[in-house]
């Protein structure tokens, strides 16, 4: 994404940056810089407008703070209801607007919202692992695939490098360690048929794989 892209996508509505959601974005983005070499590679390869979802390897449980560090613009996450158990982090997550989801059961209305989200303009980060995987990539379930060929809107893989030796499993504080955000190529989502979700989860696995061997 070169420069005068990224200043367009800041100027529509869908993913411009709130003042808090700045503030908090500058934040991070000057700690993961200065502290653990913060790399991001692809962005040229974003589109310059439009929805399409960021689908990255779920390498740590501060992923959604290095994705969102390494893009110019707003991203719209993902989050579970469950965490209305810890009001503070709840009011916080609010700030931000995501999209809430009750796990493990099928939840109609944050397929309904996901898919209002994308018709906004509004670029979703959904990892496709469920959960923190470590080593390695773990098993992609189709949410991303199927919200994609529904809406009709291209995925972006995003590998994370780094961030299992950054936090380890198990670990209370980050260790040192290089970080490195590499987009792929946009991938269209297929027409709809009974096989296309199956379809494009298949070529998102395959190009995040090829993100790590880059």
């Amino acid at each position: 994404m070169e420069p005068s892209v990224a200043h367009e996508r800041l100027r529509q509505p869908a993913t411009r940056m709130g003042l808090g959601y700045w503030i908090v974005w500058r934040f991070f983005r000057a700690m993961l810089v200065l502290g653990w070499h913060l790399e991001v590679d692809g962005l040229e390869r974003l589109p310059a407008e439009g929805p399409f979802i960021l689908t990255p390897n779920h390498a740590s449980e501060i992923d959604p703070i290095v994705v969102s560090a390494a893009l110019p613009f707003r991203v719209t996450y993902l989050a579970g209801r469950e965490l209305d158990r810890f009001p503070v982090v709840f009011a916080l997550l609010r700030l931000f607007n995501p999209i809430f989801v009750r796990r493990g059961v099928g939840d109609v209305g944050a397929l309904k919202a996901c898919l209002e989200r994308l018709a906004k303009g509004e670029v979703l980060v959904i990892f496709p692992e469920g959960g923190v995987v470590q080593p390695g990539l773990g098993t992609l379930h189709e949410g991303a695939a199927f919200l994609a060929v529904r809406a009709q809107v291209p995925v972006v893989p995003v590998r994370l490098i780094g961030l299992a030796r950054m936090l380890p499993l198990g670990a209370r504080l980050p260790r040192l360690s290089s970080v490195r955000v590499r987009l792929g190529d946009p991938i269209a989502a297929p027409p709809r048929n009974g096989q296309s979700a199956s379809e494009l989860n298949a070529r998102i696995r395959a190009a995040l794989d090829g993100l790590l061997d880059s």
